[in-house]
């Protein structure tokens, strides 16, 4: 496996089955002055739109910054099996529309997925 420049803080999200609400940060932790200056664009997924919503699908992660998607659970069954997907794609530093870049049926350099507890 190899490594993913963006970190998830937490990599695990566990809320009420009853509702609630929690977040995480994604670190992109490439500096900008270095050569390898990376911007990404991303899009969130979830396996579970009945119950989840996400205060952001669509986002861009700057280096050395780390933007905060929160998630919100809606009242339903506990469940342990959901999750988030998170795509990110390399874009230039003109990119404004992160949705427009994924329309563009590029494939995603990478992955990272987020698990959702409901308890």
């Amino acid at each position: 496996m190899r490594a993913v420049p963006i970190s998830v803080d937490p990599e695990m999200i566990k809320l009420a089955a009853s509702g609630g609400t929690s977040s995480f940060r994604m670190m992109n932790d490439c500096p900008e002055a270095s050569l390898f200056f990376r911007r990404y664009c991303f899009k969130v997924k979830s396996t579970n739109n009945v119950h989840y919503r996400v205060s952001a699908v669509y986002g861009f992660v700057e280096p050395m910054e780390a933007p905060q998607v929160e998630v919100t659970r809606l009242d339903g069954p506990p469940k342990s099996d959901d999750r988030l997907e998170v795509l990110f794609m390399l874009v230039d530093a003109d990119c404004k529309d992160a949705r427009e870049a994924f329309a563009t049926g590029e494939v995603p350099e990478f992955s990272i997925d987020v698990p959702l507890i409901a308890e």
